[in-house]
């Protein structure tokens, strides 16, 4: 699969449009990736889960600021972990502050720390989280820089089902469902959920809705960052992502 493909219809060049200017229009993307105990678990190939996506973070994200000074040239990510301490934003400075220099970064300048599993697994509140830091740094480039904003993204990784902070089971999801849905309506946000083996699909069908969850068949985390580069395009819909992630059994 070539992810950027998808990407080849926005053909203008780095030097052609700077990132900031008076009138472009930047876009959100929150990664919302699941670090708990599971993710510390070896995998049959005798790597843990989660050395094998650090690994593979190094070879995605060159990728991914590469683009960054091209087709994704608008965008700002975003990037929370719910698991290992709870949740936490990984981008940025580290905090979790919408203002300039804050937890935002731009495509071309993304880096990530290596990541640590373990803990319980508080996605409801890694969610709710983002779409907080999405709203205030929606407002802080509206106000301060005057620019116009699209339509935030959000990319949800998961393999198991949502916790409290101490592990316990919580049906908090639902109320969250309910409210990712006046975001849809209201604001033009999209989530896409990806799902590896383990993950409570019943969670992340309510989540996304069913068009924009997308169960994968094993943890193959090289095809998973791909896929979420993919969805990261503003020229992408849920269909094309899942012919990426199903060919011609579309699910």
């Amino acid at each position: 699969m070539n992810p950027f493909a998808l990407f080849e219809e926005d053909s203008d060049g780095p030097d052609e449009i700077p990132f900031i200017t008076d009138t472009h229009r930047r876009r959100f993307v929150a990664l919302l990736i699941d670090t708990s105990w599971s993710m510390a678990a070896t995998q049959s190939n005798g790597v843990r889960a989660i050395d094998a996506l650090n690994r593979e973070l190094a070879r995605w994200l060159p990728n991914v600021r590469a683009e960054g000074r091209g087709p994704l040239r608008d965008v700002e990510f975003l990037v929370i972990t719910f698991g290992a301490g709870g949740v936490g934003v990984v981008s940025g400075n580290g905090t979790p502050s919408a203002e300039d220099d804050g937890a935002f970064v731009p495509a071309s300048r993304l880096e990530l720390p290596t990541l640590v599993a373990g803990g319980a697994s508080p996605m409801v509140a890694a969610v709710d989280l983002a779409l907080t830091l999405v709203e205030q740094r929606r407002q802080h480039v509206q106000a301060v820089h005057a620019q116009q904003t699209g339509g935030p993204r959000l990319i949800l990784v998961s393999d198991g089902a949502p916790t409290d902070e101490e592990g316990n089971p919580t049906d908090d999801w639902r109320p969250l469902a309910r409210r990712l849905e006046q975001w849809r309506s209201t604001r033009r946000m999209q989530l896409f959920a990806f799902g590896v083996p383990g993950v409570d699909d019943e969670v992340m069908r309510a989540l996304a809705t069913p068009s924009g969850y997308f169960p994968l068949d094993d943890l193959d985390l090289r095809k998973l960052l791909d896929l979420i580069l993919v969805a990261t395009s503003d020229h992408v819909d849920f269909e094309r992502v899942r012919s990426q992630v199903y060919g011609g059994d579309l699910r």
